[in-house]
């Protein structure tokens, strides 16, 4: 009797320890703050299959690439909960400890541009209820200087909406909330003057707006929608907008943009594997929605197929 009970001791703890161990860092704060009441049914219905869970909060102190780089071997699987900027964290963090983890991103941020490019549900509770079964996807991965960048990089009119807009009015407009700063912000704004180099392409000339990106929407928006735009390609797409002659230009070239439409006189698009931009001052960056700093000088690079993302079964 007593060596069947110890036998059962031992497949319990052999069954224990053979769970794959989930590192689930969440952002209370992402998107409009509703991802806490999805939180516990998450974590219990991962907890119910193959899968033993380590649930970590971030605050202003302790930031996804914090608890990441703590917990650096003690965990098999990475699920993020929060917006692109809590999933640009995790990637930094995997990036500078060079460890190759599937992640699980659950969604819960305002334009959630990156999970809509690689076909992730909004649903906050797919993952957890379809991880049990699920394909993997590799996709690139950007850097700017020594950074790295899930889906997009950027700079003027625009870019500075996403990390300026209080928190309040995120989660009381929602993308609106984006829209209605990024329209005040084009009458301040002011144009930089940009050196723009890559293998095939070299460009001076004003500019009111940059991005470089591997994704299909921005800001929001599938402004990628006439293009054939492939996540795992290496290549990154770049848009350089002039300043526009006037008002009423300005805001033709904006709609025409937002609406995948890049055949205009002042829009320069095209795709490229590497690219340096020079500016003629210091200038504010945008790196996946998130304020990066003041730089004038700058190096973008695709890195292939880096990261592998967990894509559950609908």
């Amino acid at each position: 009797m007593i060596v069947i009970l110890l036998l059962c001791v031992q497949i319990a703890g052999v069954s224990e320890f053979m769970k794959q161990r989930i590192l689930m860092v969440v952002n209370p704060k992402a998107g409009r703050a509703k991802i806490k009441k999805y939180v516990d049914n998450i974590r219990e219905k991962l907890e119910k299959s193959k899968f033993k869970i380590d649930l970590k909060h971030t605050t202003i102190e302790n930031s996804a690439t914090d608890i990441i780089k703590k917990y650096k071997k003690d965990y098999d699987i990475l699920i993020v909960c929060g917006g692109d900027g809590t999933l640009n964290q995790a990637v930094q963090a995997l990036h500078d400890l060079d460890k190759n983890v599937q992640i699980g991103y659950i969604p819960a941020g305002t334009t959630n541009d990156f999970a809509r490019s690689i076909g992730v549900s909004l649903n906050k509770l797919d993952t957890s209820n379809n991880l049990d079964k699920y394909t993997t996807e590799k996709v690139d991965l950007g850097k700017f200087n020594d950074r790295v960048f899930n889906y997009v990089v950027s700079a003027g009119v625009f870019s500075k909406t996403s990390y300026s807009t209080s928190v309040n009015a995120k989660n009381k407009f929602g993308r609106l909330a984006y829209v209605l700063a990024g329209v005040k912000d084009v009458f301040v704004c002011k144009p930089y003057r940009l050196i723009v180099k890559s293998k095939d392409k070299s460009i001076e000339d004003d500019f009111i707006y940059c991005s470089i990106s591997n994704s299909k929407y921005v800001g929001g928006f599938n402004i990628f929608k006439n293009e054939h735009v492939e996540m795992d390609d290496g290549e990154l797409e770049a848009i350089f907008i002039k300043k526009p002659k006037n008002f009423a230009s300005m805001f033709k070239v904006m709609f025409k943009v937002l609406n995948g439409n890049f055949k205009d006189d002042d829009v320069r698009y095209f795709k490229t594997k590497e690219l340096e931009i020079e500016c003629d001052k210091d200038t504010e960056w945008s790196i996946d929605g998130e304020y990066s700093g003041k730089v004038k000088k700058i190096k973008i690079t695709n890195i292939r197929k880096r990261v592998e993302y967990i894509i559950p079964e609908a």
